[in-house]
C-alpha cells in the first residue's frame, strides 16, 4: 500500500517541523497534500474492492486498515497544525527538547515498522505477523517517554496556554504510536485472511 508509506513521509515531516521553525509551512503543506492523497487512494480501494464483490474474503478487513491509515495522516495533520503555534523556544526553555526529539524519533521508528508489515504483507503475508511483536515494543516505549515528558511539562511549562497546547501535542503524538499499533494488528488479521 502506497498509503502506508505516505504516512511515514508525514510523520518524517512533522518530526521536522518541530524545532525548524522556517520549514513549519512547507512542511505542513506537504502533510496536507499526502493527506488528500491518501483519501483518494482509499476512496480508489473502496471502489475497487465492490467491484470485486465476494472475490476477497476479508475486505472489511482491508479497508478496516485503510481507513486506519487515512486516520493516521489526519492525525498527524491535526498535530502539524498545533506544532506550528509552539515556539521551539518555548520547548527549550521548558527543558523538554531532548525528551521529544526521542519520542519523535520513537514515532518514526514505530510507523517504519508498521509500513515494514504491510510491505511484507503483499510479499509474504505469513512473515507480517513476525513483525507485530517489534511495533508493540515501540509503542510500549513510547508511552514510557509520552508519561516522563508529560510530568516534566507539568514542571517546566508555567505559560497554561502553551502548557495546553504542548500537553494536546503530546497526547496526539502517543494517539499516533497507539494507532500504528492498531493497524499492525490489523496488518496481522489481513494477513490470516490471505
Amino acid at each position: 500500500m502506497e498509503e502506508s508509506r505516505k504516512s511515514v513521509d508525514a510523520v518524517r515531516q512533522l518530526s521536522q517541523m518541530m524545532f525548524d521553525e522556517a520549514s513549519r509551512d512547507e512542511s505542513h503543506a506537504k502533510i496536507e497534500q499526502m493527506r488528500l492523497d491518501i483519501k483518494g487512494s482509499r476512496r480508489a480501494l473502496t471502489r475497487g474492492l465492490a467491484e470485486m464483490g465476494s472475490m476477497i474474503m476479508n475486505k472489511e478487513d482491508i479497508m478496516r486498515a485503510a481507513y486506519e491509515i487515512e486516520e493516521l495522516v489526519d492525525l498527524i495533520d491535526g498535530t502539524a497544525f498545533r506544532v506550528k503555534q509552539v515556539s521551539s523556544k518555548v520547548i527549550r526553555k521548558a527543558g523538554i527538547e531532548s525528551d521529544i526529539t526521542q519520542l519523535l524519533d520513537k514515532l518514526v521508528e514505530i510507523v517504519i515498522k508498521m509500513n515494514e508489515m504491510v510491505r511484507v504483507l503483499q510479499m509474504n503475508s505469513e512473515k507480517a505477523s513476525e513483525l507485530l511483536p517489534a511495533v508493540e515494543t515501540s509503542e510500549n516505549e513510547i508511552d514510557q517517554i509520552y508519561r516522563q515528558i508529560l510530568l516534566n511539562v507539568f514542571e517546566g511549562v508555567s505559560d497554561i496556554k502553551f502548557l495546553i497546547l504542548i500537553k494536546d501535542i503530546l497526547e496526539r503524538l502517543d494517539r499516533i504510536a497507539d494507532l500504528s499499533l492498531s493497524i499492525a494488528d490489523n496488518i496481522v488479521i489481513v494477513s490470516i485472511g490471505l
